[in-house]
C-alpha cells in the first residue's frame, strides 16, 4: 500500500538547503595527508581527502555543527563551524601521534556509516531519491544481499523470510514497522526518511546488543535537534499535509500531520484491484528532543495513524462469485530514550517504547479482530577500558501481548524476552581489531534459554582496502501462528559465516562479500499450508534445516563525475531449506538466485533540478503449481523495474517551493509474482503488481523560507 508516503517524498526535498565545505589536509610538515577523513559530528556526511590531501563535500545539516579531522597516527582535530549554506574554506594540520589507534573498522556483514568508515550509507537523500516510493525498505532493495519482493512488504535478506529481519529504532525493536496490509498488495513503512540521521543496515554476523532475528538486523537513529524553525505545506491530488518544527537553544518540538484519500487517484491510474473502498488515513506525529546539559540527548516520539479500505477479489474455486474484504486499522507507536556521557568515558543509553496494533477485519462472513501490543526496554553501558579497547554491555526485555477475536472465539499469547550482552572491541594495531561478543536469551512461551557467541575480525591491507572476517549464532523464537497450537518448540538458530574484501577511496567503493547460512531447529508443521490438494500433514516439531550461500557485490561512485552519483549491486544465492509445511527441502518462494541493481542520480544546477532513475532486474521466484508432483519446482518470470524521479527547485509565493513526480515501471514490464490456484488445481490466476505503471505529482512549499538556488 501506498497510503503515507507522498509526504515522505515531498519533505525530502530540503536536502538542497546545502553548505560546501572545502579545504586540505596536511601534517605539520606541510606535506598532504593522503585518504584523511573529514567528517561532521553526529551526521553522516564527510568525505576522504585526496591523494593532495585536498577535500570538498557538501552537507544538508544546517547550524552550529563540529567538523572532525583524523588520520592514522595522528591527533584528531575538532573545529566548530557554521553551516548556513554556502561554501566554508579550511586548512586543517595534523600533528603526529604515534600511538592512535581504531583506523580499522569491522565492516563484515553491515552496510554502514561510522566516524573512520562511510563506504556504504542511505541518508535521506539517497532513499527519497531511489525508485519511484521514496521508502526506506524499497531502497534497501537495491543494496546486495537483499531479494526483489513484489506482492508483500517486509525486507528479505540472504534467504531469509521477513520476519527474520528486525528493525530498530534508537536501539528498540518495532514489532511492526509496516502499515496493515491486504493480500498480493505491499504496504509502505510506517517512518518517513527524514526522522532518521542514519540507516546501519546489516545483511549477517551483526552485533550481540542485537537479538530475535537469524538474517538480519536494520538500525534507524532518529535526528536530534531540529536545526531550524520551519513551516511546511504539502499539497497533493492525493490529500494534503503539513508540518511545523519550533527549535529553542537546546530542545525543539515538531509536529505534523495529513489526510490521504487514493481514491481520486484510482479513477485516473487504472488498478486491477477491485476497490469498493480506496484506501484513505489520518496520520499525525509528534516529535521532542531536549538537550541535557553539555553531552546528554532526551527524545521522545510518538506517532498514530486510522485508515480504512475494502475491496473484492476473486473466488478461485467459483469465479462467478467474489470475496469481500474491509479493514479498519489504527495504531500508536511511541519511543523515548536518554543518552549521555557520565565522566570522562562512560556512555549510557536507556531507552523505553510502546506500540499497539488493531485491525478490524471482515472477511467474506468472517469477522476478525486483532491488537497486538509490545513493550520494550534497554539499557547500553560502553566503557573506554584502554586506549585500544572499548567495552559494551546492557540487556534489554521485550513483552509481546497478542489479543485475537475470530467470530467472537477469543485468544490471547503472552511473551516475555529477555536478554543479556557483553561485547569487546579491541585494536591490536593500527591495521587489526577484533569484536568479541556473547548475548543470552530467554523466552517465557517456550521456556528455553540460549548462549550466542558472535566475533569479527577486520585487516587492512594497505590504505584503502582492507579484509574483514565474521561468525556469529543467532536464535529467534518461533512464529506465533505455530504457538498458538504447542509451546513445545526450540529456538530457531542461524550461524553465520562472512567474509570479505572492500577497497573504499575516496567517493568510491568496491565491496565484495561470501557468505554462508546454516539453519537449524526451524519450526516445523501445519499451521497453514497450501489450502488445496494432496500435501502431507507435517507433525509440529523443531526440526527444521537448511542453508544459504551466496556472493554479494556493490560499487559504488560519486567522485568519476560531476553532479553524479550511482552504484551497482549483484547477488547470487543457492539456497534450500525444509520448514513450515514443507514435504521436503525446496527454494522458499522469497528466494531467487540472481539479483541486479543500478541506481543512477545527477544535480542539474542550471534547471535546479534532480534526476534519479533506478532499474531493478531479478532471475523468477518458485511458485507453488499443485499440478507439478515437484514441490515449489515452477518458477514465475524474470523481473523486471525501471522507476524515474525528477524534482525541480523553485520560489511560490515567496517561499521555497519543490514539484516532485516519478514514474514507477517506466517500461511497462508485466512483472508476474507467482500464480495462486483453485482448490482443484484447475483455475490459476497471476499475482501482479497493483497497476501496470504508477505516477504521481506533488508540491511541496516551505512557508517563508528562501529558495537558496
Amino acid at each position: 500500500m501506498k497510503i503515507i508516503f507522498l509526504l515522505s517524498i515531498i519533505s525530502a526535498q530540503l536536502i538542497f538547503s546545502q553548505t560546501r565545505i572545502a579545504g586540505t589536509v596536511t601534517g605539520t610538515d606541510n606535506k598532504p595527508l593522503p585518504g584523511a577523513n573529514i567528517f561532521i559530528k553526529d551526521s553522516y556526511d564527510g568525505i576522504s581527502s585526496g591523494m593532495d590531501g585536498t577535500f570538498d563535500f557538501t552537507t544538508e545539516e544546517e547550524g552550529d555543527a563540529v567538523l572532525i579531522i583524523s588520520f592514522i597516527g595522528y591527533k584528531k582535530v575538532e573545529k566548530q563551524i557554521q553551516l548556513n549554506g554556502g561554501k566554508i574554506e579550511l586548512k586543517i594540520v595534523l600533528e603526529s601521534e604515534a600511538k592512535e589507534l581504531g583506523a580499522v573498522v569491522i565492516s563484515a556483514g553491515s552496510f554502514e556509516a561510522s566516524d573512520e568508515n562511510k563506504a556504504v550509507i542511505l541518508r535521506p537523500l539517497d532513499i527519497v531519491t531511489t525508485g519511484a516510493e521514496a521508502d526506506i525498505y524499497s531502497a534497501l532493495e537495491t543494496l546486495p544481499g537483499t531479494q526483489q519482493i513484489g506482492e508483500t512488504e517486509g525486507l528479505f535478506v540472504r534467504g531469509g523470510s521477513a520476519a527474520e529481519t528486525k528493525t530498530v529504532v534508537d536501539e528498540m525493536i518495532v514489532q511492526n514497522p509496516f502499515y496493515s496490509t491486504v493480500p498480493d498488495i505491499p504496504s509502505r513503512s510506517r517512518f518517513t526518511p527524514f526522522l532518521f540521521k542514519g540507516v546501519v543496515f546489516s545483511t549477517g554476523g551483526y552485533s550481540a546488543q542485537y537479538g530475535q532475528a537469524l538474517s538480519s538486523v536494520l538500525v534507524l537513529k532518529t535526528q536530534d535537534l531540529a536545526p531550524q524553525t520551519r513551516t511546511t505545506l504539502n499539497l497533493l491530488a492525493l490529500g494534503l499535509g503539513g508540518a511545523h518544527t519550533q527549535r529553542w537553544e537546546n530542545s525543539s518540538l515538531a509536529f505534523e500531520g495529513g489526510y490521504y484519500n487514493l481514491g481520486p487517484y484510482f479513477k485516473m491510474q487504472k488498478q486491477r484491484q477491485d476497490w469498493e473502498q480506496a484506501p484513505a488515513s489520518w496520520a499525525g506525529t509528534l516529535n521532542f528532543r531536549q538537550k541535557v546539559g553539555e553531552t546528554g540527548m532526551i527524545k521522545a516520539f510518538l506517532s498514530h495513524s486510522y485508515s480504512e479500505l475494502s475491496l473484492f477479489s476473486p473466488n478461485l474455486n467459483d469465479l462467478s462469485k467474489k470475496d469481500y474484504l474491509n479493514m479498519i486499522t489504527n495504531d500508536v507507536f511511541f519511543n523515548t530514550n536518554y543518552r549521555d556521557i557520565w565522566g570522562k568515558d562512560w556512555a549510557v543509553f536507556g531507552g523505553y517504547a510502546y506500540s499497539s496494533d488493531n485491525q478490524n477485519i471482515g472477511l467474506t462472513a468472517d469477522h476478525i479482530s486483532q491488537n497486538e501490543q509490545l513493550h520494550t526496554g534497554k539499557i547500553t553501558v560502553t566503557k573506554n577500558v584502554t586506549s585500544s579497547a572499548f567495552l559494551t554491555f546492557g540487556g534489554e526485555f521485550q513483552n509481546v501481548i497478542y489479543k485475537d477475536v475470530f467470530n467472537g472465539d477469543k485468544f490471547k499469547q503472552d511473551e516475555l524476552y529477555l536478554s543479556g550482552f557483553l561485547e569487546t572491541d579491541l585494536f591490536f594495531t593500527n591495521d587489526f581489531a577484533a569484536r568479541f561478543g556473547v548475548r543470552a536469551e530467554h523466552s517465557k512461551i517456550i521456556n528455553k534459554a540460549n548462549f550466542a557467541p558472535r566475533l569479527s575480525l577486520a585487516y587492512r591491507l594497505g590504505q584503502y582496502d582492507q579484509l574483514n572476517f565474521a561468525f556469529g549464532q543467532f536464535y529467534q523464537t518461533p512464529a506465533r501462528d505455530f504457538l498458538v497450537s504447542t509451546q513445545d518448540f526450540e529456538f530457531e538458530k542461524a550461524t553465520h559465516y562472512i567474509v570479505n574484501y572492500q577497497r573504499v577511496s575516496g567517493n568510491r567503493t568496491f565491496r565484495i562479500e561470501a557468505y554462508y547460512k546454516d539453519y537449524e531447529r526451524l519450526a516445523r508443521g501445519t499451521v497453514y499450508s497450501y489450502p488445496y490438494f494432496n500435501l502431507p500433514i507435517i507433525p509440529f516439531s523443531s526440526s527444521g534445516k537448511g542453508y544459504a550461500k551466496g556472493i554479494d557485490i556493490f560499487w559504488r561512485d560519486s567522485e568519476s563525475f560531476d553532479y553524479t552519483d550511482y552504484w551497482l549491486s549483484y547477488s547470487y544465492l543457492d539456497t534450500k531449506r525444509e520448514f513450515l509445511n514443507f514435504p521436503s527441502a525446496a527454494s522458499p518462494t522469497f528466494s531467487t538466485p540472481h539479483t541486479f541493481s543500478v541506481v543512477f542520480k545527477r544535480w542539474i544546477p542550471s534547471i535546479t533540478t534532480s534526476v534519479g532513475v533506478t532499474y531493478s532486474f531479478a532471475t523468477g521466484r518458485p511458485y507453488f503449481n499443485p499440478n507439478n508432483p515437484e514441490f515449489l519446482g515452477d518458477r514465475a518470470k524474470n523481473y523486471q523495474n525501471m522507476s524515474l524521479n525528477a524534482s525541480y527547485l523553485t520560489s511560490l509565493f515567496n517561499s521555497f517551493t519543490v514539484i516532485f513526480c516519478s514514474v514507477d515501471n517506466l517500461l511497462g514490464y508485466n512483472n508476474i509474482y507467482g500464480y495462486r490456484y483453485s482448490d482443484d488445481g484447475k483455475v490459476r490466476l497471476p499475482v501482479l503488481a497493483p497497476a501496470l505503471r504508477s505516477f504521481f505529482i506533488g508540491m511541496f512549499i516551505s512557508l517563508g523560507e528562501s529558495n537558496p538556488y
